[in-house]
């Protein structure tokens, strides 16, 4: 249970970044730089709230270092993502097979890689810490 708590706060955490940069990036980088350009950009500043916001949540709810708990709470924080990504695009009325289709461009796959490390970074932020253990 402790798993899916801290997967849906540090969904919250990271949703909420993505929520406040979004619009910049659609707004004021993709009319001057492009999608790609603009996804690369805000990469790293997304990449920043992942660690930060999964090394909080593990301390702050004092989540056991152990890897089938860490993976769980990105497993938990990734599926929480998907079904945003979902429906915001549902809202907007692009169909499913159009919205995955977007993945196979440039700014997709820059999507997909931070979903991934979205998903990893509770484990990874565990691996990385002085003293882990290496197994």
């Amino acid at each position: 249970m402790r798993a899916v708590a801290a997967g849906l706060i540090y969904f919250l955490l990271v949703f909420a970044v993505g929520w406040v940069l979004g619009p910049i990036r659609g707004l004021r980088e993709v009319p001057h730089l492009g999608r790609t350009t603009a996804s690369l950009l805000e990469a790293p500043l997304m990449l920043m709230a992942m660690i930060v916001s999964a090394r909080w949540v593990l301390r702050r709810l004092d989540v056991p270092y152990v890897l089938n708990t860490t993976v769980a709470i990105g497993l938990v924080a990734l599926g929480i993502l998907l079904g945003a990504e979902f429906t915001v695009d549902g809202g907007r009325a692009v169909c499913r097979s159009k919205h995955l289709a977007s993945y196979l461009s440039a700014h997709g796959l820059i999507s997909l890689l931070l979903f991934l490390l979205f998903a990893a970074m509770p484990t990874l932020v565990e691996r990385l810490r002085p003293g882990a253990s290496p197994v």
